[in-house]
């Protein structure tokens, strides 16, 4: 279904009063569009993320909040002493598993947020700890904290540790039935909110061109745009449904680069017309659906100046103007090597001007906060502008501390890894493999952990069927059965007689293969990307 925000008629009377001068202070800010885009029927022609309500001040963003709750949040921006709104754009970094540090952290620069890395992940008790002190560091302010995390599945994914882990979200993308990922996604998103999070860095809606691609591959949910399109709504809605805010990245597409940000500056060199007809549907998708917040990348777009997209104007520009996002706009970690010593003023307040609401994770946080307040004072970053994008992350965490929370429903996980996991085999339907098998390939715990679930299944380890675990995106290998653990891109270069796209190697991985490989759950996932000619047929299109 799809979400109403939840308003009341009992506040219209005190609103109605007020709607002129929220008229006029809207007029003067950003021109939020309040008419929702038209869904593109060839890419996704599902129900928008949120529904508009009938009051004049209950007209709902297309991103999430009312007009109303923007105007409000200007003014508490406004309001604000330039120390304190300087903090308000900063999703910070911080070091450990201390709570009084990152509580302190938050106080003193008046922080809009916190990026939890893995480093600062420990046990459910001491991450609630954590997650509760960077509240507690809001000096009780009347919209939560940011607190995020990358938690996309697979090989990026903080709190794996402590909650159900999710696969690569390629498995979502080879997922035929997207109210299979949108059910995972909002489990693994109430999951989060108990521990104390309300936004996650995903999903990612990169389209990947595969071994070329050096970064994000698996994390990609495929390269079909009409896939990966209904992909990312899917998982979109899943996390809103379950409280936490879902970040859509890295615009305008990180996947068909060759080079890492992390590393160095990617340049796409494809038009914006190129762009348009490939890497950017799904980015348009999610847009039309109404997600909050888009996560902007350091690709360098060469027909938008080729300067990294996080501090490049035009880029901003074009997310905005051209395809009409008007919610947050956050930047990829301003502690990467593609916009070191970047950006006049340094890359912290470059992003701002540039068209940023939310710079993250800057080298120093201190730092960072005193560029900011220095710009201001001089002149080189308007006071409007910063106000301007405070406001909007004010009005986002109003918004998301008023949404249902929802809830874990069966082993979501389980689900999801059979719907994705894909199979190409001689012969579908039934067992795949015999009383016996003999596991290569992979790390020791893994072999170990198939080894168990089979085991637990009836099937013995030693001679009999072989299975071959490939642990690299290209790797390749001769069995009976090869398993693809990481991206399927070498599976047309192996010889067997079933080929299995499992895209996970967690223990509850290892669970969904033991179940297919035994027959007792049938494989009905697709190949999320195209792929050479492997011999056999496509068990879940035929079942």
């Amino acid at each position: 279904m799809a979400r109403v925000h939840p308003r009341g008629p009992r506040r219209w009377v005190l609103r109605a009063l007020r709607l002129f001068a929220i008229v006029t202070l809207l007029a003067s800010t950003a021109g939020d569009s309040f008419v929702e885009a038209p869904l593109r029927p060839d890419v996704w022609a599902g129900e928008p993320l949120i529904v508009r309500g009938p009051l004049p001040d209950e007209i709902v963003l297309s991103w999430g909040p009312t007009q109303g709750d923007l105007a409000r949040a200007l003014q508490t921006a406004h309001a604000m002493t330039v120390d304190e709104v300087a903090g308000q754009v900063i999703v910070a970094l911080f070091r450990g598993q201390d709570p009084t540090s990152v509580e302190r952290l938050v106080r003193t620069y008046h922080l809009g947020g916190v990026a939890f890395g893995g480093g600062n992940v420990g046990s459910v008790a001491r991450t609630r700890n954590m997650t509760a002190a960077a509240q507690r560091g809001g000096d009780g302010r009347d919209w939560p904290v940011i607190v995020a995390v990358d938690q996309e599945g697979g090989s990026v994914a903080r709190l794996n540790a402590i909650i159900p882990p999710l696969p690569a979200f390629l498995v979502a993308g080879a997922t035929r039935e997207k109210s299979v990922v949108e059910a995972a996604y909002r489990g693994t998103g109430a999951d989060m909110l108990g521990l104390g999070f309300t936004m996650d860095f995903a999903p990612v809606a990169d389209l990947t061109i595969g071994l070329a691609d050096p970064v994000i591959r698996a994390r990609s949910a495929g390269d079909d745009p009409a896939n990966v399109s209904a992909t990312v709504v899917a998982a979109s809605r899943g996390l809103l449904a379950a409280g936490v805010l879902p970040t859509v990245k890295h615009f305008p597409g990180h996947g068909g680069v060759t080079i890492d940000s992390h590393l160095g500056l990617p340049v796409q060199a494809a038009t914006a017309e190129e762009l348009e007809s490939y890497d950017l549907i799904p980015f348009r998708a999610a847009v039309d659906a109404g997600v909050p917040a888009v996560m902007m990348s350091h690709v360098a777009v060469s027909e938008w100046g080729g300067s990294p997209s996080t501090l490049n104007p035009a880029a901003y520009a074009y997310l905005r103007e051209e395809m009409g996002f008007r919610g947050v706009v956050i930047t990829d970690s301003l502690s990467m090597g593609a916009v070191q010593n970047r950006g006049r003023g340094g890359p912290v307040v470059a992003a701002l001007n540039a068209g940023a609401d939310l710079v993250l994770m800057p080298t120093s946080t201190a730092r960072a906060h005193a560029d900011i307040v220095a710009a201001v004072d001089s002149g080189r970053l308007s006071r409007a502008r910063l106000d301007e994008a405070a406001a909007r992350g004010i009005a986002l965490m109003r918004w998301q501390a008023e949404l249902p929370r929802g809830d874990t429903e069966g082993d979501f996980v389980h689900a999801l890894g059979v719907a994705g996991t894909v199979v190409t085999s001689s012969r579908c339907g039934g067992p795949l493999v015999g009383s016996s098998v003999t596991i290569s390939g992979g790390w020791a715990d893994e072999r170990a952990a198939l080894a168990s679930a089979l085991a637990s299944r009836g099937v013995r380890t030693g001679g009999g069927t072989t299975i071959r675990l490939l642990g690299s995106a290209s790797g390749t290998g001769d069995a009976d059965v090869v398993v693809a653990m990481d991206g399927p891109w070498g599976l047309p270069r192996s010889r067997a007689t079933t080929y299995i796209g499992l895209f996970g190697r967690s223990r509850a991985s290892f669970a969904v293969l033991a179940d297919i490989l035994t027959g007792a759950a049938p494989p009905t996932g697709q190949w999320p990307v195209a792929l050479g000619r492997l011999s056999g047929k496509e068990c879940g299109a035929h079942e």
